[in-house]
């Protein structure tokens, strides 16, 4: 079973620069050493698609999953990310999270209003715990949107510095 979970967050940039963002290697470098109090490393850089390999940390748990995790947590990140069209993209993302039973995947749908980008996450969340799994699910989707307001803010961040 999994948990869909649905956020919003915004950043103050335009779709196009949020766009170029996404789509160099740069930005991923950025991403994967600023997200975690740990910094990750991107794996692999395609142009439209970037494999990272990040560390999150156990205060991003929920506290009864933080009993059974003894340490940071290593993740596998894979994002696609779509073409503007009529100032909109998609992009895509699945996640395991090694050596534990939890994973999530998504799509975000990027949308233009004015001089900012409007993101909306449609994720779900997987915990193969049997008899438990269902009730930590939706702990772990609220604690993504901790994840996802972060990134919006780095993406800024890199965007003003780089763009």
């Amino acid at each position: 079973m999994s948990t869909r979970s649905e956020n919003t967050v915004t950043i103050n940039q335009p779709i196009a620069k949020v766009h170029e963002a996404l789509t160099t290697e740069g930005y991923w470098e950025h991403i994967a050493a600023k997200l975690s109090p740990e910094p990750g490393t991107v794996h692999e850089f395609t142009g439209n698609t970037a494999v990272l390999y990040e560390v999150l940390p156990t205060s991003l748990l929920p506290e009864a999953v933080r009993a059974m995790v003894s340490q940071s947590l290593k993740e596998k990140r894979t994002v696609t990310i779509g073409e503007v069209v009529d100032d909109q993209m998609s992009v895509s993302f699945t996640a395991d999270v090694k050596g534990t039973p939890v994973d999530f995947k998504g799509d975000i749908t990027y949308k233009a209003q004015g001089e900012t980008t409007v993101l909306d996450y449609v994720t779900e969340v997987s915990v193969n715990i049997p008899m438990m799994g269902a009730a930590i699910e939706p702990k772990v989707a609220e604690a993504l949107q901790e994840l996802y307001t972060n990134e919006a803010k780095l993406t800024e961040e890199w965007i003003a510095a780089n763009l």
